[in-house]
């Protein structure tokens, strides 16, 4: 048997040092108003003296949840992921939740099961969803009361879940509409890919074509999130037609497409018009100068944490959707002279 010395601390041990009940210190553990300050002080001297740490799996089996809310993006290669993650989280932590943050993808990009398995055995009081994913149904399990919300993107079926979203096409109609304005007709859109917001994508880039008149010009090559993606239906775009007939103006459906499609463009000699949607901070840097849709991340975290924590307490009903407004913004990449 180990030394008492050797013996991690418990919430006991230190309700001892302390000279309080185990209640109270985990009281003062979750941040609560209802503890008096000489009494809190005594408790984080205890904490301090005897290097206690709080074990989140032994809590969360003492009580309903953890007090942990888990944070999921649905691809670790996107930096927009990130911005709306990082939002996020200043609001929970805010709250006084201990947020974990994970990837929802695995190998071939499916739901990564034991990562929700993890969730559920730490049961954490919600989870924020990042990005597009197929389906709701195992994040609702993973979760007790179904605290879950899904920002920027979300399950296929959108009117049965909490969605926190850009105005995906009013954003790619904004993209059109410039084009227009630089002069450029033949557009094409390099997307359609990536469940619901592509679709919605190719909806905003379809209906802008149509209402200048231009529905003739309507062409879109397969293309998902992915640099790699983007490339190779760039090189699809330029490639499969005479030179007259090339487009002049590739409109993708996010800024890692965009890279890729420069980068087919560099490659071949090309000069043509490209735009994003994210407006993650690489695309600012002067040598890409990347004119992309700014979805307003920010936002879309900061109320995505508020909804989510209007779920776990209880507040509201029915299903939200709550709409981001999203806005343009040029740089050098769009203004290629014709």
């Amino acid at each position: 048997m180990a030394p008492p010395s050797a013996r991690r601390p418990t919430i006991m041990d230190v309700a001892e040092r302390a000279g309080v009940s185990k209640s109270l210190v985990s009281l003062v553990l979750r941040d609560s108003p209802r503890v008096s300050d000489e009494r809190r002080q005594r408790v984080l001297k205890a904490v301090e003296e005897m290097g206690f740490e709080l074990n989140l799996a032994a809590r969360s089996l003492a009580t309903r949840d953890s007090g942990t809310i888990g944070v999921l993006v649905s691809d670790m290669h996107n930096p927009w992921a990130f911005d709306v993650a990082d939002a996020a989280r200043t609001v929970l932590e805010e709250a006084g939740h201990t947020v974990l943050f994970s990837a929802v993808t695995a190998a071939g990009r499916g739901v990564d099961q034991s990562i929700l398995q993890a969730f559920r055995d730490l049961r954490v009081a919600g989870l924020l969803v990042v990005g597009t994913v197929p389906d709701k149904a195992p994040f609702n399990r993973a979760v007790s009361g179904g605290a879950v919300v899904f920002a920027g993107g979300g399950p296929d079926y959108i009117d049965t879940a909490d969605i926190v979203r850009s105005d995906d096409a009013l954003g790619m109609s904004m993209v059109v509409e410039h084009l227009i304005a630089q002069g450029h007709e033949n557009i094409v859109h390099l997307g359609g890919l990536g469940g619901s917001v592509g679709r919605e994508r190719v909806d905003g880039y379809s209906a802008a074509m149509e209402e200048h008149g231009l529905a003739r010009y309507i062409r879109v090559v397969d293309a998902d999130f992915f640099q790699e993606s983007g490339y190779v239906a760039a090189q699809r775009a330029m490639g499969s037609r005479s030179e007259h007939q090339r487009p002049t103006a590739l409109a993708c459906i996010n800024d890692l497409a965009a890279f890729g499609a420069m980068t087919a463009a560099d490659e071949r000699g090309v000069e043509i018009a490209v735009t994003g949607y994210d407006n993650i901070a690489l695309g600012a840097m002067p040598r890409l100068g990347l004119t992309t849709v700014d979805p307003d991340s920010s936002t879309i975290g900061v109320t995505g944490a508020k909804t989510l924590l209007e779920r776990i307490h209880g507040e509201g009903s029915g299903f939200v959707h709550h709409s981001v407004m999203p806005h343009l913004v040029v740089r050098k990449s769009s203004l290629l002279g014709l």
